[in-house]
């Protein structure tokens, strides 16, 4: 894995709010109930392959189910960034992370 560059965006609360929402919902569609795990669980089956642009692939027992890229765009000379959020079944080819 990649050390993510010094000028990446870094995703901020409420981008993480709702990442975790995601997660939950895309576990749930799964038929697993988040509520119910345990931390060890979490740790042993959820990883988090984070690249260089600082792009997020979550993947539940090596299956994605998240993909979270930032778009940095650029209004009036300001530069803002939209994280776009694909679940499992809209997740764009993505690059192995083995």
């Amino acid at each position: 894995m990649s050390a993510p560059s010094e000028d990446a965006p870094k995703p901020n609360l409420q981008v993480a709010a709702r990442v975790e929402e995601l997660l939950r919902e895309q576990l749930e569609e799964m038929g697993v109930n988040p509520r119910k795990l345990k931390p060890e669980e979490i740790a042993a089956n959820m990883t988090c392959h984070i690249a260089p642009d600082n792009s997020m692939t979550y993947l539940w027992k090596n299956e994605p189910i998240l993909h979270v890229t930032p778009e940095k765009r650029e209004h009036d000379g300001e530069t803002s960034v939209l994280w776009r959020m694909f679940t499992k079944d809209d997740i764009p080819s993505l690059p192995d992370h083995s």
